[in-house]
């Protein structure tokens, strides 16, 4: 049979065309997929030092901002009457201290 209107023909290279269509599609998104697996490597960076943040933090809130021994000696020395008070050293931290937050 012959076509003289070579459908066959044009329908054959439609498909030959299509099937090129998906090789390309196919091999850009493996490029896609190769990219966002080097983009998952920078991730991890992030994430491990994210992580180590978290563990610091963590560390930090366990610690205690209060030293113990220190507390204990004020108390003893204000229990046995030997602390005292340097009012001229409080004015000057005071006055240090009104002058920081003012700049």
């Amino acid at each position: 049979m012959n076509d003289i209107t070579n459908i066959n023909s044009n329908r054959s290279q439609l498909s030959s065309n299509q099937s090129s269509s998906i090789k390309s599609r196919n091999e850009a998104k493996q490029s896609n997929q190769n990219e966002s697996t080097a983009s998952a490597g920078d991730r991890v960076t992030l994430t491990n030092t994210a992580s180590r943040l978290k563990d610091i933090e963590q560390q930090l809130n366990s610690a205690s901002s209060v030293n113990n021994s220190r507390v204990a000696e004020v108390q003893s020395a204000i229990t046995n009457g030997e602390y005292s008070v340097d009012a001229d050293r409080i004015a000057d931290k005071m006055l240090a201290f009104e002058d920081f937050m003012n700049k």
